[in-house]
């Protein structure tokens, strides 16, 4: 197949970090040139379309063609429009962007069979050009972006919420098939967008057995963060707001009572970390919790490789999100014992004491129980980290991930070919 992976979406995916949703995006564009399809990636950058015709290469790009957008006179008066835009703080709508994007899209789509977007805010240039040069268009959804602003506190208001509202409503319109990670993703899309569920494929984050899968020596990483035997507890993620990680803290604490040479690390960074920092700090447990920082994603087997039991804390929040924590897949292939929140996809792929234990969301004393009780017992651990190998292996490789994502393609493309047959049919 030959396939053009589009985003639109300024901030969500850095090809030059490894971090959230860049990981699966990742695989999918590899995987699939390496399993023969022809794979060219278009993606925004500042004012320009950044075209990547070798996804194994990423870090060499070039200028995708532009039509008006690529003129000097267009370039003049959106520079000053922005200007403008800046001095009065009026919000962004993409305007600029979507149109550059959507004639880019639609100088190059001719020459493929289909066009795979990644979701995003106030992004439809890839719609509106799959639309005009009618081929297949599918979205993956990951998550609502408009809600997860809601849940972080920051909303869109007013006449900016409205227009956000109907470009994704066009967008999920328009997809032939939108891909989900989850099952409350779908809901969202069901329910909230009036999407027709005929036309969602959920299709949860996938693992690279063989990379989470090496031998490593953990003595290596004891040693680099002076852990020594230390019991370990530990989380690898962005640190966001909804990912519990000031109740881990806390259930942290009562686990010292009780085992007090344990050493809790935490790998990764992001906004929720001064509270996660004060939080240590209150309790009085600085001591004993070391905060790694954001390290490249090639390090993650072997920092996992020391650790005793893994942890997926989500509070219940007053929105179901979506998760398919991509950080569950890496536990699960790494062989880890896991703790996790019964919540979401979480627990329709950890079943309690068999390969992971689930607590109650928000359950502090839960949580410190589950984690004495796995600190306590090494053949439990090594039981649940087999188990959760075993099923990562079974069911979320990326190479499962990739079967299914071409079924979904060639599915698409039979359906597409059928109504062009069909139409044709009837205007004869």
């Amino acid at each position: 197949m030959r396939i053009l992976f589009a985003i639109q979406n300024v901030g969500g995916i850095d090809f030059n970090r490894d971090i959230g949703a860049t990981i699966p995006v990742k695989y999918t564009l590899k995987g699939l040139q390496n399993r023969g399809h022809t794979v060219v990636c278009l993606k925004l950058r500042g004012n320009s379309v950044e075209l990547i015709d070798n996804v194994n290469k990423m870090e060499s790009t070039a200028s995708a063609s532009l039509g008006v957008s690529g003129s000097m006179p267009f370039r003049l008066i959106e520079g000053g429009l922005r200007r403008i835009q800046r001095m009065v703080k009026a919000p962004y709508y993409a305007f600029f962007d979507t149109f550059r994007f959507f004639e880019a899209c639609s100088l190059m789509l001719p020459d493929f069979d289909l066009c795979h977007e990644y979701n995003g805010l106030f992004c439809a240039g890839t719609s509106l050009a799959s639309m005009r040069k009618k081929k297949p268009y599918i979205l993956t959804f990951d998550a609502d972006p408009i809600l997860e602003l809601e849940v972080v506190g920051k909303p869109l208001l007013g006449f900016h919420a409205a227009v956000a509202k109907k470009v994704a409503k066009f967008t999920y319109d328009r997809a032939d098939r939108i891909i989900c990670v989850s099952e409350p993703a779908k809901q969202q899309l069901v329910e909230v967008w009036r999407v027709d569920p005929e036309k969602i494929s959920i299709l949860p984050n996938g693992v690279d057995i063989h990379f989470f899968g090496a031998n490593h020596d953990p003595s290596i990483p004891r040693s680099q963060f002076g852990l020594n035997d230390s019991p370990i507890v530990s989380f690898v993620g962005s640190f966001q707001l909804w990912h519990g990680l000031e109740m881990l803290v806390e259930s942290f604490a009562y686990v010292l009572s009780e085992i007090p040479q344990a050493k809790l690390l935490l790998i990764g960074d992001g906004p929720a970390r001064q509270i996660v920092e004060n939080k240590i700090s209150e309790l009085g447990i600085s001591q004993s919790v070391i905060i790694i920082g954001v390290v490249p994603h090639a390090e993650i087997p072997l920092l996992l490789s020391a650790v005793d039991v893994a942890i997926i804390p989500y509070p219940r929040l007053s929105q179901e999100l979506w998760f398919s924590p991509l950080k569950l897949y890496e536990y699960m292939a790494a062989g880890k014992a896991i703790v996790a929140s019964n919540y979401g996809q979480i627990a329709d792929v950890i079943q309690d004491s068999e390969n992971g234990l689930l607590i109650e969301p928000g359950d502090v004393n839960g949580f410190a129980g589950a984690i004495i009780r796995l600190l306590k017992d090494p053949s439990e651990r090594e039981g649940l980290g087999q188990n959760a190998r075993r099923r990562a292996i079974e069911k979320h490789s990326w190479e499962q991930y990739l079967i299914k994502i071409e079924a979904i393609y060639q599915d698409v493309l039979d359906r597409h070919a059928f109504l062009k047959k069909k139409t044709g049919a009837l205007v004869k």
